[in-house]
């Protein structure tokens, strides 16, 4: 297995070198074990993911720091890769709750973790941009005091269907970059020419979500725009939960046994699976 200071350095050599690197999420330990079988260069937690194998909501505060870097822990020792946390808005809305959960992650072996500006209040969702750009700064200053070379990703929640929408996501990010983020995130673009002018206007790695119903942009597309990674979120999760609810209606409702008939042996993912030494 890899040091922790080895993976970080391997997950923050991507980001220097990588060409829309692939870094799915794992929703549990065997899923990890999936993924690092099919030889990935990285993975990262889903906070959705995660929550729906605790059988609650993504995004409702219902996963605490501890959850979410507990069971991170245990997607580290499935896997020899570098593993990013999606640590949510850092589980807290001061600076100090952020700069606390990064000195956490650290500590929990993470090669590095993205930070949302995300509020999980309805009524008010996004951080005002002075408290979201603090939150990132406190939390670059506590990466930077203990593990450089900790990767750290600033989301940029809000929409970007607007002009003005997708100027203020630029604002954000390149604030997030000023503070001293590593990476930048904005879940909601997927238009090519939102992508473009993100990549043109922020001088940053970018990561785009792909794990999502019409994202048609091929990974070849992505990196000779000049994007550097390429993440899933929860959409492998959520494949596998739409296929688990599918096949479980068609048994009761259906009263026939057919959708089993759709499982082959093309990969078998068992021989993914920790057998007995």
């Amino acid at each position: 297995m890899q040091t922790v200071a080895e993976r970080r350095a391997a997950f923050k050599a991507l980001h220097e070198t990588g060409r829309a690197f692939l870094m799915p999420n794992p929703f549990d330990t065997g899923t990890a074990r999936i993924l690092d079988g099919l030889r990935f260069d990285a993975l990262a937690t889903s906070s959705a993911g995660y929550a729906w194998t605790r059988g609650v909501r993504d995004a409702e505060g219902l996963i605490s720091r501890d959850l979410a870097l507990a069971h991170a822990a245990e997607i580290l020792g499935a896997t020899n890769l570098p593993v990013n946390g999606d640590l949510e808005n850092g589980f807290g809305d001061a600076p100090e709750d952020v700069a606390d959960t990064i000195r956490a992650a650290i500590e929990t072996g993470l090669a590095g973790c993205s930070i949302e500006d995300y509020t999980t209040d309805p009524a008010h969702p996004y951080y005002a941009h002075d408290l979201a750009v603090d939150r990132i700064r406190a939390a670059a200053e506590a990466k930077n005091a203990l593990a450089p070379d900790f990767v750290l990703t600033a989301r940029s929640e809000g929409p970007v269907q607007t002009p003005y929408e997708l100027e203020e996501t630029i604002r954000r990010l390149n604030a997030f970059v000023e503070a001293g983020a590593d990476c930048v995130y904005a879940p909601q673009l997927k238009d090519k020419d939102q992508i473009a002018a993100i990549l043109k206007a922020v001088n940053a790695p970018l990561n785009i979500l792909a794990g999502r119903r019409n994202f048609h942009l091929t990974r070849k597309e992505l990196g000779d725009m000049g994007v550097t990674r390429v993440s899933i979120g929860a959409g492998l999760a959520r494949v596998a939960y739409k296929a688990f609810t599918e096949a479980a209606v068609d048994i009761k409702d259906g009263g026939a046994f057919g959708s089993f008939d759709r499982m082959n042996d093309t990969v078998d993912f068992e021989s993914f699976m920790k057998a007995k030494p």
